[in-house]
């Protein structure tokens, strides 16, 4: 009975340590934050495809449709050992069928706060046997981070309203990542008290609240929107000139460096060069 626990658990031991010790060679991503954890974990040359939108980086790479409607044939025909997904932004029922397809799926759960943006990061890191990198970039951005905020205590908090659609206007709720760019810059959503991630909003209720900042996220920036706000001339954003554009890869593709990267930038445009 001793020799069969003893075999058994060699046998463990030998399994454990081979899922672990698994390498990709010819991994798929279908999402931009995903393309981006890749390369700073150091995978590049093993990423075959990826989205539209995805940076391109320094490796050849084939470009397999857009973030929300991938083409499926295309994955099919590069093999993938592995397909990286995200739990909130790509297609579901594509998702799916690549699991029926018989190919291994990783799905990067949705982020609620930078801790979450941590998480999926380092079990990612740990698919790929890249652990120790992972953490040392982490503890980076967590340091980071709390040397912005130490350097924002002297200004007082202002109301900042996102805009991430424009027909429907659509805004963040507290159940986004998107919040904790509030806090570690010091301002305060005007929605921070709605239960939701994402949803459609009035320019009544936008002006009833009336936000000291207005931030508006586009995949394509266009300033033609700015100039349909400037005739709410009661609202502090436009009153005093606060309104920015930028572009929704630097705020919704997420990894903890760049989570930085972008509190770095959202600080800059709010307070001016104070970090």
């Amino acid at each position: 009975m001793k020799k069969f626990f003893y075999v058994a658990t060699i046998l463990c031991l030998l399994i454990n340590f081979t899922a672990y010790s698994k390498e990709y060679r010819q991994i798929v991503s279908l999402a931009p934050s995903v393309t981006k954890s890749l390369y700073e974990l150091g995978c590049e040359q093993f990423i075959k495809g990826i989205t539209t939108y995805c940076p391109k980086g320094t490796t050849e790479k084939y470009i397999i449709g857009t973030f929300l409607d991938p083409d499926v044939e295309k994955i099919i025909l590069l093999d993938p050992d592995l397909i990286i997904v995200t739990k909130d932004g790509n297609n579901k029922t594509v998702t799916e069928k690549l699991v029926q397809l018989g190919f291994e799926v990783h799905t990067v759960e949705a982020a609620e706060n930078f801790n979450d943006i941590c998480i999926n990061y380092h079990t990612l890191a740990n698919k790929l046997n890249k652990i120790k990198i992972a953490k040392e970039q982490i503890e980076i951005a967590k340091c980071s981070l709390k040397t912005i905020y130490k350097k924002l205590n002297k200004f007082d908090k202002s109301k900042l309203f996102w805009e991430i659609g424009t027909h429907p206007l659509y805004t963040v709720g507290n159940k986004s990542f998107i919040n904790d760019y509030n806090y570690y810059t010091k301002t305060i959503n005007v929605y921070e008290d709605v239960n939701m991630r994402y949803f459609a909003v009035s320019i009544d209720d936008i002006v009833e609240r009336n936000p000291d900042i207005m931030v508006f996220v586009n995949i394509r920036p266009n300033t033609s929107e700015i100039k349909n706000w400037n005739k709410y001339k009661n609202v502090e954003a436009v009153k005093n000139n606060k309104i920015f554009m930028l572009d929704s890869d630097d705020i919704f593709s997420s990894t903890p460096l760049t989570f930085v990267e972008s509190v770095k930038m959202l600080t800059k445009i709010i307070y001016g060069d104070v970090v």
